[in-house]
């Protein structure tokens, strides 16, 4: 099998090991020994690296600006460096979509940790008790420009990697500008991006690519918890 991020081959060395029970990965061992994986200690809400596992400022700071942070918690893969970075580039701005591919299994195993509900243990459920309920999987809309210039959305294609129904009508993008352009302040005074077109589920999964400022995520947070949503997480593949 090729690596999908360097192109080299992902079979490791022939062992009694290997040969008794063969495996595959999408990622050959160099590359993964360069994926930075977020550890302990961060942020309790977002994952940001920190000294202790407390609130980071940033999260403090939402919290202020919406009375109550409408993001439950987002859950990263990486942290953001020069080789996720380039990552990040190949796949959004130079349309290798294949890329991502490698982390696939990354990404299932994440989502089966963190959001796949836990069956309730009982011989019978009581009449008004239900199973918990998987949330509904939104990626994070583009303006339809800037994906006719991508040819496709990069939080929808790691929304599919989870091999789970997803829901990609709920929001539509109205602002093509980048949140990267702007200032912290401008971020934090901007006009919600989005516009809702049905009635939202009561539990609810973003998905993105990339948290830096958590701006984007939680201005869909927030539009969908308004109209009805009651809980709202997120995934992104990198951490900044």
């Amino acid at each position: 099998m090729i690596c999908y991020l360097c192109q080299n081959p992902t079979t490791p060395d022939t062992t009694w090991t290997t040969f008794l029970a063969p495996t595959t990965s999408p990622i050959c061992e160099s590359c993964e020994a360069q994926l930075p994986t977020i550890t302990q200690p961060f942020c309790q809400r977002c994952m940001k690296p920190l000294d202790t596992p407390v609130l980071c400022q940033d999260c403090q700071t939402w919290t202020a600006h919406f009375k109550e942070d409408p993001l439950t918690r987002n859950i990263s893969l990486y942290r953001y460096t020069p080789f996720t970075q380039d990552i990040i580039n190949r796949f959004k701005y130079r349309g290798d979509y294949e890329i991502i591919n490698a982390f696939q299994p990354a990404i299932q195993s994440a989502y089966q940790t963190h959001f796949q509900p836990k069956p309730r243990r009982t011989l019978k459920l009581k009449s008004h008790q239900r199973q918990p309920q998987s949330p509904t999987i939104i990626p994070i809309p583009l303006h339809p420009d800037r994906q006719q210039d991508r040819l496709f959305n990069q939080a929808e294609a790691i929304a599919r990697q989870i091999n789970q129904p997803i829901n990609t009508t709920i929001l539509t993008r109205h602002d093509n500008t980048k949140q990267s352009k702007k200032s912290r302040h401008e971020r934090l005074a901007s006009h919600n991006p989005f516009t809702l077109n049905e009635s939202p589920p009561d539990h609810i999964l973003l998905i993105d690519d990339l948290y830096t400022t958590g701006t984007t995520l939680r201005q869909a947070a927030a539009f969908l918890k308004q109209y009805g949503a009651k809980s709202v997480e997120s995934f992104t593949l990198i951490r900044s």
